[in-house]
This record gives C-alpha cells, structure tokens and sequence, in this order.
C-alpha cells in the first residue's frame, strides 16, 4: 500500500514538473521590466489620499527608450479635488510640483488612457491623468522624483540607474 502512495505521488510530481505554467501566471519580459521599473507614492492628509503618482522609468524597462538623449517616465498621477479646468489639472495643477533630481522635465506628452504605452502598466484608472516625461540626463546613479504639494507635503521615488 505504501508503494502505491509513494508511485501515485511520483507520477503527480513528475506531471507537475513538465507542465508548463499558464499564461495568465507567466507575463512576458516586457511586463515584468515594467512591473520592477514602477514605483507608487501618496500625498496624505491625515488618513486621507490627496494624490497619488505612479512612475516607470522607460530608459530601463523598454528597449526602444535605452539609448534616448533623456531620463523618461510614464507618469500616472491623481490628484483629489483637482482643478475643474482641464487645462490645470494633473501635472499642470498649479498646486504641485513633479521634478527629477531638482530639475524640472524638459518635455511634457499628455497621453490618452486607450494608449498602448499605458495599456502595458500593471495597474491603471480612468481617474489619473498619464504623461510620458522627459527629464536631462542625468550623470548621478540614483534619480529620484519628487512629487510635491504646496499644501500636504510630498513623495519621494527613488530609482537605481544601471550605468
């Protein structure tokens, strides 16, 4: 009886070791560049969200950004209560602040939500405003963005440069 145990549990390891992984548990390269790229922070106010910004430095986790001229992110960013006028909202809010290293972008590209850029984030809302910004290059190994509100304070990204 023993052996029959011991040959029933071989059989199933042996079958679970060659089968291959389903597709919704494997995400491609380019997902996974992206996944550990992308990095999250929130403004509060008490215990409450002011904002919310999401980055993902390109230069690292797409092929097609490595060799740019620039720093370039996708930048998801929410902002409660934000402006009314959409020409004020998001980045543009008058309020906040978003630079790399102490240096403001030096080129802003609003994106749309159906965009394919976007459509390969991990996590994404109709809610946030998305923009791919470019900062200067920049010589330091560690690049940090800074998301700053006149009135509740700031987050801190932080990025490792490979050089």
């Amino acid at each position: 009886m023993k052996k029959q145990y011991l040959l029933l549990i071989g059989v199933v390891l042996l079958l679970t070791a060659c089968s291959s992984k389903p597709p919704f548990l494997s995400p491609n390269l380019v997902e996974q560049s992206i996944i550990t790229h992308t990095k999250k922070g929130q403004i509060y106010n008490s215990l409450e969200i002011k904002a919310s910004i999401s980055a993902t430095y390109l230069n690292q986790s797409i092929k097609a950004y490595e060799k740019s001229p620039d720093e370039v992110f996708l930048v998801s960013i929410f902002i409660d209560k934000d402006s009314d006028q959409k020409e004020r909202q998001g980045i543009y809010n008058s309020t906040y602040t978003l630079t790399m290293n102490g240096q403001k972008a030096i080129k802003v590209e609003p994106l749309k939500f159906k965009d394919d850029l976007i459509k390969s984030l991990p996590t994404r809302n109709r809610w946030s405003h998305y923009y791919l910004i470019n900062f200067e290059k920049s010589d330091q190994e560690k690049l940090n963005i800074v998301f700053k509100s006149d009135e509740y304070g700031s987050v801190v990204l932080n990025y490792q440069k490979a050089l």
